[in-house]
């Protein structure tokens, strides 16, 4: 995945670049009241690695298979470890206690967030290998 991007600051060893963020469907629909393909402009910062200067067009590619576990950490493990609490808690209890069982669920994603950031903070090399920046 490719994304066009102009420089409009250099700080230090640093960049900012802006670009337009991609519409939810690709397409500009007239007849859609949806507003799902307004663009709206995006501005993040990247490590100077090219030596871009400001008015710079440079192009952001994203490493799918990085990117794809990135997701994956994300959203699957919470649901995992909601999942496994609300099954647990339904084991040990043993009796009807839904309501339980669901409190110790959300309970579990919530402590599934301390493990995520455990992991983002320990592989943070896994950052600067989504996004490649290359002059355009």
């Amino acid at each position: 995945m490719q994304r066009e991007g102009i420089v409009i600051k250099v700080v230090e060893n640093n960049i900012e670049i802006t670009t337009v963020r991609p519409s939810a469907c690709g397409e500009s629909c007239e007849t859609c009241s949806a507003k799902c393909a307004e663009s709206k402009p995006m501005t993040q910062i990247f490590p100077n690695t090219i030596g871009a200067e400001v008015g710079d067009r440079v192009i952001l590619e994203v490493n799918n298979k990085n990117y794809l576990r990135y997701i994956l950490l994300i959203y699957a493990v919470p649901l995992v470890f909601f999942v496994v609490g609300v099954f647990l808690s339904n084991i040990v209890l043993k009796e009807d206690r839904q309501i339980f069982s669901f409190l110790i669920g959300l309970v579990s994603m919530a402590a599934s967030y301390v493990v995520i950031k455990k992991v983002d903070d320990r592989y943070t090399g896994i950052h600067k290998s989504i996004i490649n920046l290359k002059r355009y």
